[in-house]
């Protein structure tokens, strides 16, 4: 009895989401893509918090659409978190299809924990891959800047201790993701790789982890597909032919025992979905 209750607390542990993230149900969605709080994990995510009855919230969704547009095939997220009582949901509405808004916009979404505090909007902040802060406040330049900054080192960690920073996270909620950053590692710093021996033996026990890894790595890669020219329709029509064929071979990986394999395959799912809508 005693292991057992250990094991199923293990299980509740891995089963909740390692950063959390409201009001992304159903009922809140005013616009643009659906998301989930299990979706956003492993995402650098920036989020706009604004009101439709702000006059500088309005004239910034234009350019926060053409943000979405230059980053959403990379491994982030813009997340539209409108305010309660600065509009109803069919002004928000409205705002949303005259600006052409197609990232998610939801009624006061945002961290569900640790949210920073703002008295004006709109009001901007960046979460990077591990749920840290790395800016707030209402410099949309600055916003911008924190963001690439947040991909390029969750992509290309600057220093050991920035590789550590996000394997040891990455190890206790992406295991996938953890198994390809480790093997980066090894190659990176072979000494210091040593120590995650042990780690490394845990997730190749896991249970169809080589599959979702190889799903992660696919997914990822479909998200900022390559460029096809006029004369490339074969070589366009092959690739989304691929797309779509690892897309149905893989669709029964989100049922893996795993919870956080399972999140991972997923989430991988719903960007080859994207990337298929997208043909």
């Amino acid at each position: 009895m005693k292991y057992l209750t250990i094991a199923l607390l293990t299980l509740l542990a891995w089963t909740a989401f390692a950063v959390e993230w409201k009001n992304l149900d159903e009922p809140h969605h005013l616009g643009g893509r659906r998301a989930s709080s299990g979706y956003l994990q492993g995402k650098v995510v920036l989020v706009d918090r604004w009101g439709a009855k702000c006059p500088p919230c309005r004239a910034l969704l234009p350019r926060v659409e053409e943000l979405w547009q230059s980053f959403k095939q990379k491994q982030c997220v813009i997340l539209g978190g409108h305010c309660a009582g600065w509009g109803s949901a069919e002004e928000v509405k409205s705002l949303v299809e005259k600006n052409g808004l197609t990232y998610p916009v939801y009624e006061g979404a945002g961290l569900a924990a640790g949210e920073p505090d703002f008295d004006a909007i709109p009001f901007l902040y960046v979460v990077d891959e591990t749920g840290r802060i790395v800016y707030r406040g209402h410099d949309e330049r600055l916003a911008t800047e924190a963001l690439v900054t947040a991909l390029t080192d969750m992509e290309a960690p600057r220093d050991l201790a920035q590789w550590k920073r996000f394997l040891d996270w990455e190890l206790e909620n992406l295991p996938a993701r953890a198994f390809l950053r480790l093997k980066a590692f090894k190659k990176k710093f072979p000494k210091e790789a040593k120590a995650y021996d042990a780690q490394a033996k845990k997730l190749a026990a896991i249970p169809d982890l080589s599959n979702v890894v190889e799903l992660v790595a696919f997914a990822k890669k479909a998200k900022d597909p390559p460029r096809f020219g006029p004369k490339d329709k074969a070589k366009e029509k092959k690739y989304q032919a691929l797309v779509k064929s690892v897309f149905d071979k893989c669709a029964k990986l989100k049922d893996v025992a795993d919870p956080r394999l399972q999140q991972e395959a997923k989430n991988a799912l719903a960007d080859l979905a994207w990337a298929k809508a997208a043909f």
